[in-house]
C-alpha cells in the first residue's frame, strides 16, 4: 500500500510539473505576442503625441498667415506681422527637417502653409516650390488648393467647394476672391458663410473686409480704378470727389451731369465751395460759398473724418436740406457741446453734428467723433450715398 500511495504521489508531481510548464509556456507565447503590441502601443502614443503637436503647428500658422493675409487685402502690405511670417517659416522649416515622423497629410499641409508665408513675403519662387512639393503629398489639402489658387494653378474653386465639406476655408477664399473682385454682394454673403463655421479669430481677422463688403454691396462700380478707392482706409480729397461722382447722381449740379477727371472734379467743387466750413460763416447761403477758395485743401490732402463730414454736410445743406448753422445756433446758446471733442465753436460743428444726427457717419465711441481720424473709402460712399 506504501508503494502505490509513493507511486501515485510522484505521478501526481509529473502532472504539477507538466502543468507549470504548460502554464509557463503560454505565459511566454503570450508574452510574446503582447510585447510587440506594446511597443506599437508606445510607438502609436509617440506618434499621437508628435501629430497632435504638428495639427497645434498647422493651426497656429494658418492663423498668423490669415492675419497677415487680412491686412494685405485692405492695406496692400503685411508689414505689421512681417517678423511673425519670418518666425513660422522658420518653425515649419524647423518641423520639416526634423527627424521625428511627420504625417503624410500633415507635411503636405505645413509645406503649402509655408508657401503662403512666402508667398505674402514676395517669394513667389519659393511659394511655387512648396505647392509642387506639398501637392505631391496631399493635392485635396484645403491649405494646398488655397496656395494653388492663389499662384494661379487651381482653377474651379467653386466646384471645389461644392464636392468637399471641410470648405469653411475655401467659402472665405471664394470671398476675398469676390472682394477683389468687386463684387460686394457676393463677398458678404460668403464672408457671413465662412464665418458659421470658422473660428472666432478667423472672424476677427477679416471682420474688417468683411464690414466694407456689406458697406459696399449696394454699390456697383464698372470702373476697377473706383473699385480700388472704395477699397482703401484712406482717401485724397480728389479721391473722395471721385468716389461721390462715380457711385450717387448728386454732384450733377455742379458738374452739368459730365463725368469729370479728378484734378478737374476738384477744380470744380473747390470753387463751389464745398470743402468750406460754414459754423463760423456770416448767414452763408449757395451763393456767397462759391469762388471761396480758403478752405486750405489741396486735392492730395488726406481726408479726415472731419474734412468728410464737411464735405457732405454741404452737399446737404446746399441742396435745400437744412440751416447751415441749425446746430451751432442752437448749442452756442447753451455753450455745450453735446460731442465731447468738439467744441460748439469750431468751424465744422454743424458739419459733425449734422452727419451724425443724419447717420451719414457716426460718433466713434458713442461720446467721440474723432475729427482728426482718417476715413476709408467704404464708410465714406456708405454715408455719401443716403444723400443720392
Amino acid at each position: 500500500m506504501k508503494v502505490v500511495k509513493v507511486m501515485k504521489t510522484m505521478r501526481n508531481l509529473k502532472n504539477m510539473k507538466k502543468t507549470k510548464f504548460a502554464m509557463a509556456a503560454v505565459l511566454s507565447a503570450a508574452l510574446l505576442v503582447l510585447l510587440p503590441c506594446c511597443a506599437s502601443m508606445q510607438q502609436d502614443v509617440s506618434i499621437s503625441a508628435d501629430s497632435a503637436q504638428d495639427v497645434g503647428l498647422s493651426s497656429t500658422a494658418a492663423l498668423d498667415i490669415a492675419k497677415a493675409d487680412a491686412e494685405e487685402l485692405a492695406t496692400g502690405n503685411a508689414k505689421s506681422h512681417s517678423s511673425r511670417l519670418t518666425s513660422v517659416l522658420s518653425e515649419i522649416d524647423g518641423r520639416l527637417a526634423s527627424s521625428q515622423r511627420l504625417d503624410k497629410a500633415q507635411e503636405a499641409r505645413l509645406t503649402a502653409l509655408q508657401g503662403r508665408a512666402y508667398l505674402l513675403k514676395g517669394s513667389r519662387g519659393n511659394a511655387e516650390k512648396c505647392y509642387a512639393r506639398a501637392a505631391a503629398k496631399n493635392a485635396d489639402d484645403v491649405q494646398v488648393i488655397i496656395l494653388g489658387h492663389r499662384l494661379g494653378v487651381v482653377d474651379g474653386l467653386d466646384q471645389i467647394v461644392a464636392r468637399k465639406d471641410d470648405n469653411a476655408l475655401l467659402i472665405l477664399e471664394l470671398a476675398i476672391d469676390s472682394y477683389r473682385g468687386a463684387r460686394y454682394a457676393d463677398a458678404a454673403g460668403q464672408f457671413d458663410t465662412a464665418f458659421l463655421y470658422l473660428d472666432e479669430d478667423y472672424r476677427n481677422a477679416y471682420g474688417e473686409l468683411r464690414n466694407r463688403a456689406w458697406q459696399l454691396k449696394d454699390t456697383s462700380v464698372a470702373d476697377k480704378s473706383i473699385a480700388s478707392l472704395l477699397s482703401k482706409k484712406e482717401l485724397t480729397v480728389q479721391e473722395m470727389m471721385l468716389i461721390t461722382q462715380e457711385t450717387t447722381d448728386i454732384l450733377n449740379v455742379y458738374t452739368a451731369s459730365q463725368k469729370q477727371d479728378g484734378v478737374r472734379l476738384f477744380q470744380t467743387l473747390v470753387k463751389e465751395g464745398l470743402m468750406n466750413s460754414v459754423s463760423n460763416e456770416s448767414s452763408p447761403t449757395a451763393a456767397s460759398m462759391i469762388n471761396r477758395d480758403d478752405s486750405g485743401v489741396v486735392a492730395s490732402t488726406p481726408v479726415t473724418r472731419l474734412l468728410a463730414a464737411r464735405f457732405l454736410w454741404n452737399l446737404y445743406w446746399r441742396g435745400g436740406g437744412a440751416d447751415p448753422q441749425k446746430y451751432s445756433a442752437k448749442y452756442r446758446a447753451k455753450g455745450k457741446s453735446p460731442v465731447k471733442d468738439l467744441s460748439v465753436n469750431d468751424g465744422d460743428f454743424d458739419a459733425v453734428m449734422g452727419c451724425v444726427e443724419r447717420e451719414l457717419l457716426e460718433l466713434k465711441d458713442g461720446v467721440n467723433f474723432g475729427g482728426d481720424g482718417k476715413i476709408g473709402g467704404a464708410e465714406f460712399n456708405a454715408g455719401v450715398k443716403k444723400l443720392d
